[in-house]
């Protein structure tokens, strides 16, 4: 080899050496990695996402308290109508009186106890009146009182309704921001986990505990087992899982489902597992399979907002059922992400 040669050599090997090792050198990103990196995109949703799901449970308990006025005004109009009558009644047995006069009432009296006994009932009816006006009084300002409440409760529920609206919009518009990201981390998850090959006809893959999460896209959720639902009126038996309207639901596991529109849940998904697991999908916005088998990570469904969550925030409804009653989904959900 030449000296020429020589030098090109070793200056090749030179410059080889400043350059920055092959990527098949750097370390590989984890499983764990990855699932901060998801952890991190959900974070940046979770505070709007809270503040949203407490406006609208505020507004709900407003609701009620606004039908149990409406049904306390209901019932003090009613006690004020009978007043009147009673009053009325009290009003023409005074005029009667008066045409007759208080003289000859007292003078009709055959004895002295029998003149006691006439201006003693002349007394008791002037003090009943007298009640009764009362009574009426009372009962009106108590009206009016109750009145003047359902005007400011509809007035902040107008408020809180706007709020919730604004509220609703910025969260959706940040989760759909995050959608193209989340799922791309996901993607990177799931080969992590389950190597590259994806089977056929499956979104996403299991998480540590054998089960796929149900919503395959951006979404936040918090653990609201048995929280106050209808003003107080019955408990929450599931998990609300918030994501934009139209993101995939996903079959949790391998099993058969039928489908249901109707109800509080407007547009829903049973699934039973092959393992003898139930498991409940509501307010769908559509469906992708109606009926039949399903395979596991397989997409069902799609978010929406149907049943008596028109007009909120789109979410899936996730119940869980074991052995034939719901348990809580949240200590589940967390071992699926």
């Amino acid at each position: 080899m030449t000296r020429g040669r020589r030098a090109v050599v070793a200056l090749t090997l030179f410059v080889a050496l400043l350059l920055p090792q092959p990527l098949l050198g750097e370390p590989k990103t984890t499983a764990e990695d990855l699932q901060n990196q998801l952890t991190n995109l959900k974070a940046q949703t979770q505070k709007a996402g809270a503040a949203f799901d407490r406006a609208y449970w505020k507004l709900d308990e407003a609701e009620v308290r606004i039908e149990q006025t409406d049904k306390r005004i209901g019932t003090t109009t009613k006690q004020l109508a009978a007043a009147r009558k009673k009053l009325n009644i009290h009003a023409a047995a005074m005029y009667r009186r008066e045409e007759s006069g208080y003289l000859s009432v007292l003078l009709g009296a055959s004895s002295f106890d029998n003149l006691v006994i006439r201006l003693d009932y002349l007394k008791r009816i002037g003090s009943s009146d007298a009640q009764a006006i009362a009574t009426v009084k009372g009962l009106r300002s108590k009206l009016v009182e109750q009145r003047a409440v359902l005007v400011e409760e509809r007035t902040t529920r107008k408020r809180a309704l706007s709020g919730l609206r604004a509220q609703r919009d910025r969260l959706q518009a940040r989760l759909k921001a995050k959608t193209a990201d989340f799922l791309r981390v996901k993607a990177q998850l799931d080969a992590v986990r389950g190597g590259p090959n994806r089977p056929s006809g499956v979104a996403s893959l299991p998480g540590p505990n054998g089960m796929v999460f149900p919503v395959h896209g951006a979404y936040y959720y918090a653990n609201t087992w048995g929280a106050s639902r209808g003003g107080g009126r019955r408990r929450h038996q599931g998990t609300d899982i918030m994501s934009p309207t139209g993101t995939p639901c996903v079959a949790v596991l391998s099993g058969t489902i039928r489908s249901k529109t109707g109800g509080l849940g407007g547009k829903t998904i049973w699934l039973t597992s092959d393992n003898g697991w139930q498991f409940y999908y509501a307010h769908l916005d559509g469906w992708a399979v109606r009926s039949g088998r399903v395979k596991a990570g397989q997409i069902i469904g799609y978010v929406g907002s149907t049943g008596n969550a028109a007009g909120g925030a789109p979410h899936l409804h996730f119940q869980i059922q074991p052995h034939g009653g719901p348990v809580n989904p949240y200590p589940y959900l967390r071992q699926m992400e």
